[in-house]
Order: C-alpha cells, then sequence, then structure tokens
C-alpha cells in the first residue's frame, strides 16, 4: 500500500480490502458507541483489529484476542505505558514501542490504517509504521489536553465531532469536522412490536438515552423538569451503574429521579432493541450541563438517534446543532421544564409531518457508510 501523499491525484481512496487497528479508551460492550460503531462498519470490507487501550491486569497474557464477529477481532492489553502524565514524550515513546511491536505480532497482516480514538495512551502515532494514520477525538478529556497537538502532529488527517475539541488542536496536519454517524440499524422499519410495559398509552411519553453514570449532567434541571411535569412519563434507557463505556461514581440526584412515580429506568439496552423502541415515543429529552462544560457537551451521539425517529427533541444547549432548527434547544437550563411542558402541549404541532422529515433526512444523511464515503474522499484529497 502506497503512503498517503503518493497517493494524491490517483484512485479514490477506499476502505476496502485494508487491515485497520482501532484504538478505543473504551471496551467492547452492550453499549456502543462511535469507535465501536465505525468499526462494526468497517469490519464489512475490512479486517479489523479493536485495540482497548485501557489495561486489562488480571488477563494470564500480556495480549488477548477474541473474535467479536466475522473480520472484527478484540484486542486486550495487560499492561499500558506508565507514567504518561509525568515522563518525557521519548520515554514514553520507548514503552510504546515494544507495546506496539507486541500488538503486531498478533496481527497477522501488515496494518494499513491506525484509527485512533485514544487521546494519551499512543502518543506517536508513526510508530505502527501504517500507511495511514487518523485521528479522531470524539470527547473532550480535559487531563489529555497537553497531547492533543503531539498525536495531531503524528497522524495524516484529524477528525472530530466537535468544532470546539478542533480548534484546541494546533498542527499542521488537515483537521476536519465529521459528525457522528447514525447505525444503519436505524434506518430501518421495523416490524411491529407489542408495546413495551414502560410505555404508557394514557400519557405522553418522553425518552432519555444514555450514559446515566456521568458528571455532565445537569442533575438539578433534570430533576425539575422530571418534577413539574408529573403528566409526563419519563423513560431513560441506559447504563445507570459502571459498564464497558466508565461511570464508576454514584449520584445521590440518581437515586431522587427513580424516586419520582412517572419514571422508568430501563437499564442498558443493545441497539437493535434500541431501534425499535425509540420510534414509540413522543418526544426526546437532554440535560446536560453546558455551561460547565460547554466543550464536552457541544455534541451527542444520541441526537442522531433521537432525529431517526423525526419526533422532537427538547435540548439543553449544543453548539454544534446551534444553526439548525432540528433541536428545541433552551439558552438556559432552568427553562427547560417550561419547554418541555410546551412541546408536550402541542405535540400535533411539533411533531407535525414536513418536520419529522426534515428531522429524519438528517439523520439518514449522516449514516455510518456515508461519513466512511466522506472521510475517504477528505484522505484522498
Amino acid at each position: 500500500m502506497q503512503p498517503l501523499n503518493q497517493r494524491n491525484n490517483r484512485l479514490l481512496f477506499e476502505f476496502k480490502n485494508k487491515t485497520i487497528l482501532i484504538l478505543s479508551p473504551e471496551d467492547w460492550g452492550t453499549n456502543l458507541l462511535s469507535k465501536h460503531l465505525y468499526a462494526q462498519e468497517l469490519s464489512k470490507h475490512n479486517q479489523v483489529y479493536f485495540l482497548h487501550t485501557s489495561p486489562h491486569p488480571n488477563q494470564s497474557k500480556f495480549i488477548e484476542t477474541s473474535s467479536i464477529q466475522d473480520r472484527l477481532t478484540l484486542i486486550h492489553l495487560k499492561k499500558v505505558v506508565k507514567g504518561i502524565f509525568k515522563l518525557p514524550a521519548f520515554a514514553v515513546d520507548l514503552q510504546n514501542f515494544l507495546i506496539i511491536k507486541k500488538i503486531k505480532k498478533n496481527i497477522p497482516q501488515p496494518v494499513d490504517v491506525v484509527w485512533s480514538f485514544d487521546q494519551s495512551k499512543f502518543q506517536n502515532l508513526r510508530q505502527f509504521n501504517a500507511s495511514v494514520t487518523i485521528f479522531h477525538p470524539v470527547d473532550y478529556i480535559q487531563k489529555a489536553t497537553p497531547f492533543l497537538n503531539r498525536i495531531a502532529n503524528s497522524s495524516d488527517v484529524v477528525f472530530s465531532v466537535s468544532e470546539k475539541i478542533l480548534d484546541l488542536i494546533t498542527t499542521s496536519t488537515p483537521k476536519h469536522f465529521i459528525n457522528h454517524g447514525l447505525d444503519e440499524i436505524f434506518t430501518k422499519k421495523h416490524t411491529s412490536i407489542p408495546t413495551p410495559h414502560f410505555i404508557h398509552t394514557q400519557q405522553p411519553n418522553v425518552g432519555y438515552v444514555g450514559n446515566l453514570q456521568m458528571k455532565l449532567m445537569d442533575w438539578n434541571a433534570l430533576i425539575k423538569t422530571v418534577q413539574t411535569n408529573p403528566n409526563i412519563h419519563f423513560v431513560f434507557i441506559g447504563p445507570d451503574q459502571p459498564s464497558n463505556i466508565g461511570g464508576s461514581k454514584t449520584f445521590a440526584e440518581l437515586d431522587t429521579i427513580k424516586s419520582f412515580p412517572n419514571t422508568y429506568f430501563t437499564g442498558s439496552m443493545s441497539k437493535k432493541e434500541l431501534a425499535s423502541v425509540l420510534p414509540l415515543f413522543d418526544a426526546f429529552l437532554m440535560s446536560y450541563d453546558h455551561q460547565k462544560y460547554p466543550i464536552h457537551v457541544s455534541n451527542s451521539h444520541k441526537i442522531l438517534e433521537y432525529l431517526s425517529t423525526g419526533k422532537t427533541i427538547v435540548s439543553n444547549f449544543t453548539s454544534t446543532y446551534s444553526s439548525y432548527s432540528l433541536l428545541e434547544m433552551v439558552e438556559q437550563n432552568n427553562l427547560l421544564p417550561d419547554k418541555l411542558a410546551t412541546v408536550i402541549q402541542n405535540l400535533n404541532q411539533y411533531n407535525v409531518i414536513e418536520k419529522q422529515k426534515e428531522r429524519m433526512k438528517y439523520a439518514l444523511d449522516n449514516t455510518y457508510p456515508k461519513q466512511i464515503s466522506r472521510i475517504e474522499k477528505l484522505l484522498h484529497s
């Protein structure tokens, strides 16, 4: 495979028949995020290795591999680099050189593409000697910001779901905004399912999807929204205890919300289950603290899943969507309770067919195959 800079002006780069190594700070599990969904989509036409970049000290071997599905292999490491935040760059690179050497011994083919969603463990992507190196920060991790420029400088291209994150990176490497992707399962028509017991037929149902073990939540606004709208049934879908996407802290506010009679918590759902139940909701809710965490919550993966149903989304301010009319955003979160009440009282207006089509059209224009196609064109240019 030719180096990226020698492929310009030739055939369009394609993610086909490549060996791709994805670096992810989140492990594989029930809850699938951008890095997991890119891995699934890429494995349709490529051999993909998904490396969880956090250590698994209890495993017997230094490296353990397991098959997730056809052409998609999970890699776990017993140890990772020590002293990332204290040691100089050359010392981190020296440790990683030995680790990378062992990783590549467990990949039968030469690695064509390294696609890193990790923001600290592997700071020099050139060490993998891949033909293409991609740095793709999708989350804002404040403690990792000292490494962003270094990783970006070692890559061929930088992508992010947030312009705010891209603005933090100073590099000569090309930087591009690529929105979150929509899993193809949300684009399919699902056969009618029996109404789940947590969907109430006699009152409006508002859904919340996401990790409930996050510091980013505006708990006060969420509590007030639920408490002051007793006529609405709120269903929370997602991990409310530690999971493969993190969350070790217990929030007392979560117990408060669970105590309200108009709430129900389902726990984690697979994407297939989620895609079948989301269309049953009347509206959706987001309540992040955008004033305290403006970069962290500048975009959210769940938005496209919400939009795919066509239903109204009542949301905190989300900068990525500030120039669109796709979300019913509030500038201040203390306005969320009244905003949701207004939407529910006027559902026919907010969920009118024309608006639903507009929301669904936007979601369908951001599927993972379309994002990968956009990335292929950017890699070529």
